[in-house]
C-alpha cells in the first residue's frame, strides 16, 4: 500500500527550506508523529521551474519495526504557501521500485498556483 498526499499550507513558513525543516521537526517528535528513527537525505531540485527540496526519509512506525520510506518534495508557491507532495510505503524492494515511479509521475502532474474554474 502507498500513501500519496499533496498539501498546500503555511504552517512552517513560506520557503521550501523552512517548510521542510518544520515538517521534519514534527516527524522527529515521535509522540506527535508516531515516526521513529527518522533519517533524512535532502536534495536540491527543481519543480515547475522553481527551486525545491526533495527529501528521502527512512523511518519506522513507533510500535513496529518494519522499515518505511517516504519521498517528499517541497516547493514554494504564491501568497506564502508551500506545496508538499509525498509518497510513503513499506521499504521492500518491490514497493520502493514502484514508489519511485509513483513519485516521478506525481511530480510531473503537480501544478503550482493553478486555479480551476
Amino acid at each position: 500500500m502507498y500513501d500519496l498526499t499533496v498539501k498546500r499550507d503555511r504552517t512552517y513558513g513560506s520557503t521550501a527550506r523552512a517548510a521542510s525543516a518544520g515538517q521534519l521537526d514534527w516527524y522527529r517528535d515521535t509522540s506527535e508523529s508516531s515516526m521513529a528513527d527518522v533519517e533524512v537525505t535532502t536534495h536540491k531540485t527543481r519543480q515547475n521551474g522553481r527551486d525545491a527540496l526533495w527529501l528521502e526519509i527512512d523511518y519506522h512506525w513507533e510500535k513496529q519495526s518494519e522499515p518505511r520510506k517516504r519521498l517528499e518534495v517541497f516547493v514554494a508557491g504564491k501568497a506564502g504557501y508551500v506545496y508538499q507532495l509525498l509518497v510513503d510505503t513499506e521499504a521492500t524492494s518491490q514497493r520502493l521500485a514502484e514508489q519511485s515511479r509513483l513519485f516521478a509521475a506525481a511530480r510531473k502532474s503537480l501544478l503550482i498556483d493553478v486555479t480551476t474554474g
